[in-house]
């Protein structure tokens, strides 16, 4: 099988040390190169060391040309790519309470798509019918109907 079509995903175990990322399309590499421009950058007040990402490396490579004093920072991007959080839990939540009120329902058919009434062409009913009360359970037709009657 060929693969220059899959491109290529490298992986850490222990994600990124600033957007804890565990996937990129391109290697991790180690963080002490630009710890020192952490702070500034990210805006962050803790020590983070370990890998980090290739996007965070460009956004570090960024931040140093921008002139002295900009007030441009990246914490937007400190814990971005977590893993789940409250989201997932709140998700598993609804999941299972949405679960147990599907097992109490007696109609395997809840979800069943409702048509409906169809419609009677006009050609096909004849005056007497209609005058009558019959095939026409339009309200028009049942005060017409009654008004008749």
């Amino acid at each position: 099988m060929f693969s220059f079509h899959k491109p290529k995903i490298y992986r850490s175990l222990s994600g990124c040390c600033i957007c804890k990322a565990k996937s990129s399309s391109s290697r991790f590499t180690d963080s002490k190169k630009y710890e020192s421009e952490f702070e500034k950058c990210f805006r962050i007040s803790e020590k983070r060391s370990g890998e980090i990402c290739n996007a965070c490396v460009l956004l570090v490579k960024r931040w140093k040309k921008l002139p002295p004093g900009t007030l441009r920072n990246w914490r937007h991007v400190v814990d971005a790519r977590a893993g789940p959080g409250t989201k997932s839990l709140k998700l598993t939540k609804l999941n299972s309470n949405a679960a147990s009120i599907s097992c109490s329902t007696t109609s395997s058919h809840s979800h069943k798509k409702h048509s409906k009434p169809k419609k009677i062409k006009s050609s096909l009913i004849q005056y007497p019918q209609i005058m009558q009360g019959k095939h026409c359970h339009h309200p028009f037709c049942f005060s017409f109907h009654s008004l008749i009657h």
